[in-house]
């Protein structure tokens, strides 16, 4: 006998029924957000010719929200702000970057977890890893982003396309689709640079950004078919939602996270729910993002946590028991304050009528002026006034709420005096933050021009030969107002690229200066000293790292890459044990503990770490670089030529790994290929002072190609002059010279290379 519908009643809510033989009990949730998407470009919005047919039907089946808003228009504050309901003051996440979820907050995820949920996250963009504390709650959490590859590191351009995700998240669903579950898939493909693969790009050869947000959705209907395709999609809550949207040079911007109009701050948002009073509704009344939680609690018939959230259960609106809630919407960006010294700004919306608290306050009436073109706070200064009182009360109870949460770390006095000899630490001031006083500081209305030059310039980094078009802007910017921090930060960044450390280490210590908690900027530099080889003052950094972000992994293996350089392989073991307990699939960390037991002689343990590092990550960098220095070890030389060959295939850039094959080539007695590696390594890396030494070599012994041995001895020395290979360079050119009957000449070069020796 077939079950009969059950109806649910929530409260005094009428939920109505669900479908035959489902529990709500057994509900299962997927939240889908969509960053960078505009509402107003989603078809179910008006949008003609919108590509999105996936979110239309959700639409169309379910509940669409026509005036949803965020409450920051950067990534990691929304989403922090979606599962916690609790606006960014309250939950202490204010920025991308240096701000992480505290522990004490209760997320979605936990609540569901806490319940007998399965629980997933699936994220396309680095501003979403786990170490920002997004993760909290996730049995799986699929990040896994490879930060080695990036000279210099930029969070926006850490990101992997919405395919890769939903091909993590599909089999996931599928494993765990017995029992209740809960996953989130975060699909980043609308954010810049805008440059959706085909058929979107040629579908929309003049809209990129459309193209994107058409791919994105496709990716929505990959999840909305494979549920229905396992019969789970009248057993699952489905929820799509915006988490800021794009101002496209609508009030001068031309991206986000600098103003606070509806262009960034209006998002698209959809319930899809199996129960009978949801479906085929339009809800006019103004919701907002921190509504998600309390509302799919509600849904899924669990109590709300004991914490205290902002957000209010939109289920009346949705079952069409309410056609109002007079729900006030809070936002803020921050954004020009903590990275150029500009005033933040703070929204309040009450119905149709939205404030924007700046040095020149700004207010709109949505109704009648949904493009905020008119700003009428003057004309209707009582009204405007009222809300500048409520907006204050918010913000005190916000005050109180989260005054120890997102806070950077104090300096160790002692340590002070190194870091800021260094440039690590500037005058320990931080720039001004949303609780202080804002006199003084600019209006963010003023500097938009500013603004867009940075973000132009950052834009030109991604194209190749445009290291003088980015100075050339950067420099405008700080001629006009030498306080933008990030403008700063940019330039030691593009230095860094380049290749001119000292100057881009100079850059970051403008930047430092101004704002000496900026933690991109202290890992940058630390990275730039790096690379210089100043490895004590680049610990100094990677430790000052680790007072601001002690949830980094990459900077437990910068550290220990440096104590495996010094044979300090107790202390690298830890901080490389250390890195794996924070990122448990971070392949190069354990590929590292492999190097730390050959160092230690641990022949059978180097090869099970480095096995295990290949198993998480197929192609991780140096695993068979290592491995041919074991084989090497165990005398089994073809089995070392293999796995070097096999990591110059992987890694086509690794010129050590060319040039260990040369010196394994000479050991085997073949001369043709020990030269062709040399040559390779050489032109891999032309700065590569040992390659020239060997190869030099290699025509002396053979007895040819003097000319050539002496050039490229001479190149050598050009190159690397301190190099501990150097005196083979001078030796070289002695038993050439020599051999030429050049006795004088040959002389003095023999007596550089006993001096160097000494030395």
């Amino acid at each position: 006998m077939l079950a009969r519908p059950r109806h649910v009643r929530s409260g005094s809510i009428d939920f109505g029924s669900l479908p035959r033989g489902v529990d709500r009990g057994a509900l299962n949730l997927v939240v889908i957000t969509l960053d960078t998407t505009r509402a107003d470009r989603i078809g179910a919005y008006g949008y003609p010719n919108a590509g999105t047919p996936a979110f239309d039907r959700l639409a169309d089946e379910g509940v669409l929200f026509e005036h949803a808003s965020t409450a920051a228009p950067l990534t990691l504050p929304a989403h922090s702000t979606i599962f916690t309901g609790r606006f960014p003051p309250e939950h202490g996440v204010r920025d991308n970057g240096g701000f992480y979820l505290n522990e004490s907050e209760q997320t979605l995820a936990e609540t569901l977890k806490g319940r007998g949920y399965a629980t997933a996250g699936f994220v396309a963009a680095y501003v979403l890893d786990r170490k920002w504390g997004i993760n909290q709650g996730f049995d799986t959490y699929f990040d896994n982003f490879d930060l080695s590859k990036y000279r210099a590191i930029s969070m926006g351009a850490i990101q992997r396309p919405g395919n890769e995700v939903v091909d993590r998240a599909l089999p996931w669903i599928q494993e765990h689709d017995a029992a209740p579950f809960f996953a989130w898939i975060h699909l980043y493909d609308a954010h810049t640079p805008y440059e959706p693969p085909e058929p979107y790009r040629g579908r929309y050869p003049n809209q990129p950004y459309q193209g994107e947000i058409a791919f994105a959705d496709a990716q929505v209907g990959r999840v909305v078919q494979s549920l229905e395709t396992r019969g789970l999609l009248d057993r699952t809550v489905i929820v799509v939602i915006g988490d800021h949207g794009e101002s496209l040079d609508e009030h001068g911007e031309a991206q986000h996270g600098f103003f606070i109009y509806e262009s960034t701050m209006r998002v698209p948002l959809v319930v899809h729910a199996p129960f009978s009073s949801m479906h085929h509704r339009r809800v006019a009344d103004p919701v907002r993002s921190v509504d998600v939680m309390p509302t799919v609690l509600d849904l899924l018939g669990v109590p709300k946590p004991s914490v205290t959230m902002d957000g209010e259960s939109l289920a009346p609106l949705m079952a069409g028991a309410r056609s109002e809630l007079g729900l006030e919407a809070y936002g803020e960006a921050v954004y020009p304050l903590h990275h150029f010294g500009w005033s933040d700004l703070r929204a309040l919306r009450q119905g149709r009528y939205k404030l924007i608290a700046a040095p020149r306050p700004e207010l709109y009436d949505l109704q009648e002026d949904p493009a905020e073109q008119k700003n009428i706070f003057g004309d209707r200064r009582p009204l405007g006034d009222r809300m500048l009182g409520r907006l204050g009360e918010m913000e005190s109870r916000f005050e109180k709420a989260g005054a120890s949460k997102g806070q950077a770390s104090e300096v160790d006095p002692d340590a002070r005096a190194r870091l800021a000899a260094l440039g690590y630490v500037g005058s320990f001031v931080a720039t001004v933050g949303p609780d202080q006083s804002r006199a003084g500081l600019a209006d963010p209305k003023d500097k938009v021009r500013l603004f867009n030059l940075i973000t132009h310039a950052r834009d030109l980094t991604k194209s190749e030969n445009s290291f003088a078009a980015v100075v050339g802007l950067l420099d405008d910017v700080l001629r006009e107002d030498p306080k933008v921090i990030d403008a700063w930060f940019m330039l030691g960044n593009t230095y860094a690229k380049a290749g001119k450390h000292e100057r881009a280490i100079e850059y970051f210590k403008n930047a430092l200066a101004l704002k000496p908690d900026d933690d991109m900027a202290v890992i940058n530099m630390a990275n730039a000293y790096r690379r210089l080889g100043r490895d004590d003052d680049a610990l100094v950094g990677y430790r000052r790292f680790l007072d601001l972000d002690p949830k980094n992994a990459q900077v437990r293996y910068e550290i220990a890459q440096i104590l495996i350089d010094r044979a300090q392989y107790a202390e690298a073991r830890a901080e490389l044990q250390r890195a794996l307990e924070l990122q448990p699939s971070m392949a190069a960390a354990r590929n590292a503990l492999g190097v730390v037991a050959l160092k230690q002689g641990d022949l059978r343990d180097a090869e099970a770490e480095i096995q295990r590092a290949l198993n998480e990550k197929p192609d991780v960098a140096l695993a068979h670089f290592n491995l041919a220095l074991l084989a090497e070890q165990r005398g089994d030389l073809r089995a070392a030529a293999a796995e070097y060959q096999r990591e110059l295939e992987l890694h086509a850039q690794n010129f050590k790994a060319a040039f260990n094959l040369g010196k394994l080539y000479e050991r085997m007695g073949d001369a043709a290929s020990q030269e062709a590696a040399y040559r390779s390594a050489i032109d891999i890396n032309p700065q590569f002072g040992e390659g020239y030494f060997y190869l030099a070599k290699l025509y002396l012994d053979q007895g040819r190609r003097f000319d050539e041995a002496v050039m490229l001895a001479k190149k050598g020395l050009d190159v690397a002059p301190r190099s501990p290979y150097a005196p083979l360079g001078h030796y070289v050119l002695a038993d050439v010279y020599h051999r030429l009957g050049r006795h004088g000449e040959a002389e003095a070069e023999a007596a550089k290379g006993r001096a160097m020796d000494r030395r």
